[in-house]
Protein backbone atom coordinates (compact mmCIF):
# COMPACT_ATOMS: atom_id res chain seq x y z
CA UNK A 1 0.00 0.00 0.00
CA UNK A 2 1.55 3.31 -1.04
CA UNK A 3 2.08 5.97 1.60
CA UNK A 4 2.23 9.71 0.91
CA UNK A 5 3.62 12.21 3.40
CA UNK A 6 0.74 14.68 3.60
CA UNK A 7 2.70 17.84 4.64
CA UNK A 8 5.34 17.46 1.93
CA UNK A 9 2.72 16.49 -0.66
CA UNK A 10 0.65 19.59 0.13
CA UNK A 11 3.75 21.84 0.07
CA UNK A 12 4.72 20.55 -3.37
CA UNK A 13 1.11 20.73 -4.59
CA UNK A 14 0.77 24.38 -3.49
CA UNK A 15 4.09 25.16 -5.20
CA UNK A 16 2.87 23.47 -8.35
CA UNK A 17 -0.41 25.41 -8.31
CA UNK A 18 1.52 28.68 -7.89
CA UNK A 19 3.30 27.94 -11.20
CA UNK A 20 0.45 26.53 -13.31
CA UNK A 21 1.51 28.32 -16.50
CA UNK A 22 5.20 27.38 -16.24
CA UNK A 23 5.97 24.58 -18.76
CA UNK A 24 9.53 24.24 -17.45
CA UNK A 25 8.25 23.44 -13.99
CA UNK A 26 5.83 20.88 -15.43
CA UNK A 27 8.68 19.10 -17.24
CA UNK A 28 10.79 19.00 -14.06
CA UNK A 29 7.90 17.69 -11.94
CA UNK A 30 6.48 14.95 -14.17
CA UNK A 31 6.72 12.25 -11.49
CA UNK A 32 4.96 14.47 -8.96
CA UNK A 33 2.29 15.43 -11.50
CA UNK A 34 1.64 11.72 -12.07
CA UNK A 35 1.27 11.26 -8.31
CA UNK A 36 -1.20 14.17 -8.12
CA UNK A 37 -3.30 12.67 -10.92
CA UNK A 38 -3.25 9.27 -9.14
CA UNK A 39 -4.48 10.92 -5.92
CA UNK A 40 -7.23 12.69 -7.88
CA UNK A 41 -8.23 9.41 -9.54
CA UNK A 42 -8.55 7.64 -6.18
CA UNK A 43 -10.37 10.54 -4.56
CA UNK A 44 -12.85 10.94 -7.44
CA UNK A 45 -14.63 7.75 -6.33
CA UNK A 46 -15.02 9.08 -2.76
CA UNK A 47 -16.48 12.50 -3.58
CA UNK A 48 -20.25 12.78 -3.85
CA UNK A 49 -20.34 15.28 -6.70
CA UNK A 50 -22.33 14.63 -9.87
CA UNK A 51 -19.64 16.36 -11.95
CA UNK A 52 -17.25 13.50 -11.06
CA UNK A 53 -19.60 10.62 -11.84
CA UNK A 54 -20.29 9.02 -15.17
CA UNK A 55 -21.79 11.50 -17.57
CA UNK A 56 -21.60 12.58 -21.16
CA UNK A 57 -18.43 11.21 -22.69
CA UNK A 58 -17.47 9.32 -19.50
CA UNK A 59 -17.70 5.61 -18.83
CA UNK A 60 -18.73 4.00 -15.51
CA UNK A 61 -15.40 4.98 -13.93
CA UNK A 62 -16.27 8.68 -14.32
CA UNK A 63 -13.61 11.32 -13.74
CA UNK A 64 -11.41 8.81 -11.91
CA UNK A 65 -10.56 7.26 -15.27
CA UNK A 66 -9.88 10.68 -16.79
CA UNK A 67 -7.40 11.45 -13.99
CA UNK A 68 -5.86 7.98 -14.33
CA UNK A 69 -5.35 8.41 -18.06
CA UNK A 70 -3.65 11.78 -17.56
Amino acid sequence: MPVIDKPSFLDRYIGMMDHVGDPTMARRQTAFLALVQAVFACAAKLVDDPRLSAGEGLDDAGMGMVYYER
